[in-house]
């Protein structure tokens, strides 16, 4: 086990996107999995948007965002841990599927509608890949049920998911509530990891 774990910290010291992230001083690599996909694949992203970032520690997500919006736009964050403060959003420190998350989701929105909802969650790695496949779908779907409840009639959804027992499945229902959904592997996402993101778009 250390040995892998050495060989992990080697391989992802040398990351080029690692190296990229420092250097710009952004606090994750995961960046520009989101930018290379609101680029290519979001291209109408309003600067005026409302969006949530579920899971956003440690920030990169958040900050990227903020980045594209303007001063009508709003994001908010919402994750467990502690996440550095975002200059231009909303973070709270809370479970988004909890009575405290939704009334601190509320009172953040005041009554806005959300037009975005991105979520790079993944479960903690077990080591089992059945395991870890079915807290991935489970997280997924959770996801989705926040979409339900909160996402407006023709806004979008992104997610980070595992190919796997129960994705099919999942897919399908993405498919019943938006009008197209597309698989996407992003660059910056390294070839040997079995993650992807889903990216559902105009909801019904």
């Amino acid at each position: 086990m250390a040995h892998k774990s050495t060989a992990w910290y080697q391989r992802h010291a040398n990351d080029a996107h690692v190296k990229k992230a420092q250097r710009e001083g952004k606090r994750s690599r995961a960046v520009y999995k989101l930018a290379e996909i609101l680029d290519q694949h979001l291209p109408q992203f309003a600067p005026q948007s409302v969006v949530v970032d579920l899971g956003c520690a440690p920030g990169s997500w958040s900050e990227e965002i903020v980045s594209r919006l303007n001063a009508q736009g709003l994001l908010v964050g919402i994750d467990l841990l502690p996440v550095e403060h975002v200059q231009g959003a909303t973070i709270l420190q809370c479970d988004f599927t909890t009575s405290e998350g939704q009334d601190g989701l509320a009172k953040a929105l005041n009554g806005r509608v959300i037009d975005l909802i991105v979520s790079d969650m993944a479960p903690e790695m077990s080591g089992n890949k059945l395991v870890d496949q079915m807290r991935m779908i489970g997280l997924n779907e959770l996801t989705l049920h926040f979409s339900d409840q909160h996402l407006r009639v023709g806004g979008h959804l992104l997610l980070k998911t595992f190919m796997g027992d129960g994705f099919d499945g999942f897919r399908r229902s993405l498919g019943e509530r938006f009008k197209r959904v597309k698989s996407i592997k992003p660059a910056a996402s390294r070839k040997d990891s079995s993650e992807f993101f889903l990216l559902a778009l105009d909801k019904k």
